[in-house]
């Protein structure tokens, strides 16, 4: 049995700046997703010890994904939890929080 790709999103060039516009289906599956990542890492994107994740750039957070999956970066709680999620899975968390809103630079 073949699984379906979700799209992520299409490119939009705007005023010369290319942005990626996620689906709003796929941005929905990774708001149902996202429970197990905001346990830890705060919606709000406030940095208590752990890094904020919301705003980040879709291919970023994939890549990231990506090496705690490959074990190129090592952590035993983002293994476990990267290796949990299939391809699919992880576009749609990165989708979800690219649409949340930076946090606010540090001072």
């Amino acid at each position: 049995m073949k699984s379906a790709k979700i799209g992520v999103g299409f490119v939009v060039l705007v005023a010369g700046a290319v942005a990626v516009v996620a689906d709003p289906k796929t941005v929905s599956y990774g708001k149902h997703l996202a429970s197990e990542c905001t346990s830890c890492h705060r919606i709000d994107g406030v940095d208590n010890g752990i890094p904020s994740i919301t705003g980040w750039d879709l291919a970023e957070f994939v890549q990231t994904m990506t090496w705690y999956k490959e074990g190129t970066r090592d952590n035993q709680a983002m293994r476990s939890v990267a290796d949990s999620l299939d391809e699919d899975q992880i576009a749609a968390l990165a989708a979800f929080f690219g649409t949340l809103p930076k946090p606010p630079k540090k001072k």
